[in-house]
């Protein structure tokens, strides 16, 4: 799927935020690589997911039933930007596509009004009763304040090196 102009540079917000954990990132030129992200030639979810396996150990099989797997466990790579829905009324994040995973969802969050990631490792019993027509959606405050009483917020984890090996 194309990015579209209007949200590259939430594609590049993501991507720079875990760009270092991308395998040999680091002999890359950056210059090339910030021209691409900026065309929107990059895939930034597929990169999500290589980033998660590298650090978190994880091999990287792009299933319906997950991204990632480690010891015969599944796990899914999600990326998500709060926007505001409802006619102004609420603001969060959705986490989309969920109705044929098998294990975790590992999700990056990035917050536009204060320029926050947050992460989550959302375990399958928490999720598995979903409809395939419905999301799961990480609510925020309209200041872009975390609504840290929503049940979703038990899964937070504090950083992206623990989002990876969780």
């Amino acid at each position: 799927m194309a990015t579209k102009l209007e949200n590259n540079d939430l594609e590049i917000a993501h991507f720079n935020n875990f760009r270092k954990h991308i395998p040999r990132s680091g002999t890359m030129c950056q210059k090339t690589l910030d021209h691409l992200l900026k065309i929107g030639v990059i895939q930034v979810s597929t990169a999500f997911e290589h980033a998660l396996a590298r650090a978190g150990g994880h091999d990287l099989v792009s299933k319906d039933c997950g991204d990632l797997i480690k010891d015969g466990v599944y796990s899914d790579a999600k990326l998500s930007t709060v926007r505001i829905n409802g006619y102004g009324r609420s603001y969060s994040a959705p986490i989309t596509n969920i109705f044929n995973k098998k294990g975790s969802l590992r999700v990056q969050i990035y917050e536009r009004i204060q320029e926050q990631f947050y992460y989550f490792v959302i375990p399958h019993r928490a999720y598995k009763h979903i409809p395939r027509s419905s999301n799961i959606d990480i609510p925020f405050e309209l200041d872009g304040t975390p609504r840290t009483t929503n049940h979703w917020w038990k899964w937070q984890v504090d950083s992206f090196k623990v989002l990876a090996t969780k």
